[in-house]
């Protein structure tokens, strides 16, 4: 049986690189033939690229200016993703664009539409595609794991028409958002919610690839995708309790005057690394989150007002609604008394019940 996963897995973006290589992992544990279909656009290729090539806005022009000074990091980051992407994902031949992937499709015997935001159609993601709801003849199994909308769950109507006969193809759907799964399921669409692949493997599965301790020194880990004012200002309010040092991964313009460290040279493997022997781990992002929960890390997960529906459905998943915090309501307290054997009470039948989802949809 041959399986392809068609997801979000050649971002310059770590949750994207490590949720494509946790599902395939875990597919692979029963001996199966599965391969991640290459999709990279050259829209992609050219959005991943660490400095705008010929800048045609000011934003673009701000991000060389202010990027520059970190060149040879950001240079040394991009390398490392791509090693990431092409050793430690086992890959099918390069598709350019959608006609290629169609084709690449015919060759396996179910596809499965994996984890991350690829069926958010917002145009602030840029290289979003109703490809990734297969919207082309349908001649193999198909099945989706843990796919997300993200926000684009509430805009979904606008597109109902065009989408929802390509989405009652599936032979089995799955969700990570309970939002996700609850719109669906108003539609009469039976759709299962499962935890992000992330999540099917241990901390000691993802200590074989974690590279070593990068820094020497006590440190938090600031990890903000969009350098939030609440998550450096929680981060500050953390390293004035603790007395340990901030280092940002973020590369700039985010957060340009925030007056933390960035450290940048960083690829999924050494992103592993410095949640694992983080002392805090600040973040506003979903798989920053996920990964300080598997690694145990005293974390605060920051929000401004509301937290995103992904963030709310793992956090209720795992009982942790109290680490949603912004710099109003702060209180380490609440967290140096987090009981990990209970998330890990918790995280055990969402894992066997995830499981058991995924291995049924691909009739093994």
């Amino acid at each position: 049986m041959k399986i392809g996963i068609l997801t979000y897995h050649a971002c310059l973006n770590y949750g994207a690189c490590l949720q494509a290589y946790a599902l395939q992992r875990t597919i692979m544990k029963n001996e199966l033939d599965c391969k991640i279909i290459d999709y990279q656009s050259y829209k992609l290729i050219d959005i991943n690229h660490p400095f705008s090539k010929v800048p045609k806005h000011p934003k673009e022009l701000i991000k060389n200016i202010t990027r520059f000074p970190y060149y040879h990091q950001l240079k040394k980051r991009e390398n490392l993703f791509i090693d990431f992407i092409n050793n430690d994902l086992f890959l099918s031949k390069r598709c350019a664009n959608d006609d290629d992937v169609v084709q690449e499709c015919e060759k396996y015997d179910c596809i499965v539409c994996g984890s991350d935001q690829i069926w958010n159609l917002d145009s602030s993601i840029r290289y979003e595609t109703p490809l990734y709801y297969m919207n082309f003849e349908k001649k193999q199994r198909r099945i989706t794991y843990a796919t997300s909308f993200g926000s684009w769950v509430e805009k979904f109507p606008l597109r109902e028409r065009e989408l929802m006969p390509w989405i009652k193809q599936f032979d089995a759907l799955s969700m990570r958002e309970e939002s996700g799964v609850n719109m669906l399921k108003s539609r009469g669409v039976n759709c299962e919610w499962v935890l992000d692949p992330t999540l099917l493997l241990s901390k000691d599965e993802y200590d074989e690839i974690a590279c070593s301790r990068i820094i020497d020194e006590p440190y938090i880990l600031l990890f903000s995708w969009d350098g939030a004012k609440e998550a450096v200002d929680i981060a500050k309010k953390v390293a004035q309790q603790l007395g340990y040092r901030i280092y940002n991964i973020v590369p700039p313009p985010r957060a340009m005057f925030c007056g933390i460290d960035r450290k940048l040279d960083i690829g999924p493997k050494q992103f592993l690394s410095l949640i694992k022997y983080a002392e805090f781990v600040v973040t506003n992002s979903f798989h920053g989150t996920v990964f300080s929960i598997i690694y145990q890390k005293p974390f605060i997960s920051a929000i401004k007002r509301n937290a995103d529906s992904r963030r709310t459905s793992l956090m209720k998943q795992f009982e942790l609604e109290d680490h949603l915090m912004n710099p109003n309501n702060l209180d380490l307290k609440i967290i140096n008394k987090t009981d990990f054997v209970k998330v890990e009470e918790n995280m055990r039948p969402l894992k066997e019940y995830s499981l058991d989802y995924l291995y049924k949809s691909l009739n093994i």
